[in-house]
């Protein structure tokens, strides 16, 4: 069993891009690199939405990434990002990374709200659209939408 990892975060204010993109890059590459990571993937959607999915061989191994450095420190950086920050896991039979549809349904479903000082509206109620995702390149008309985002294994 893999465990399944699904966050969306909107920024609250697009001036806080760059420093929000670096904090996104450098847990990107903690994951990849930690202990048990099956893989990553990340999407750049609408309104200021980005999204990570992550794929684990266990629990206690995705948990020991999330207490680690440099991940802890981010975390720390939502409510000053972060108007809407919402986070949901589940374990399935396959490692492979779900798609971006699925990931959306289980949030909405069954995602935990972090707590944030200036919450938007959809912020508890997870009332999020599903993300904007491109087909990808030549296939027009074949197959589900993916992410044009690099898909990264370890």
């Amino acid at each position: 069993m893999a465990v399944i990892v699904v966050t969306r975060l909107r920024l609250k204010d697009p001036a806080l891009l760059d420093d929000f993109f670096t904090d996104a890059l450098a847990a990107i590459e903690q994951a990849q690199k930690s202990d048990g990571n099956l893989g990553v993937d990340a999407l750049a959607d609408a309104n200021n939405a980005w999204w990570s999915v992550s794929s684990w061989q266990e629990p206690r191994l995705m948990r020991s990434y999330v207490r680690s450095e440099p991940h802890q420190t981010i975390r720390s950086h939502l409510d000053r990002y972060c108007d809407e920050a919402t986070f949901v896991d589940w374990e399935q039979d396959s490692p492979d990374l779900p798609d971006w549809q699925t990931n959306w349904r289980h949030l909405v479903a069954d995602g935990q709200a972090a707590e944030l000082s200036q919450p938007s509206a959809a912020h508890q109620t997870r009332d999020f659209p599903a993300p904007v995702v491109a087909p990808p390149a030549g296939a027009a008309g074949r197959g589900s939408p993916r992410s044009t985002a690099a898909r990264c294994r370890s």
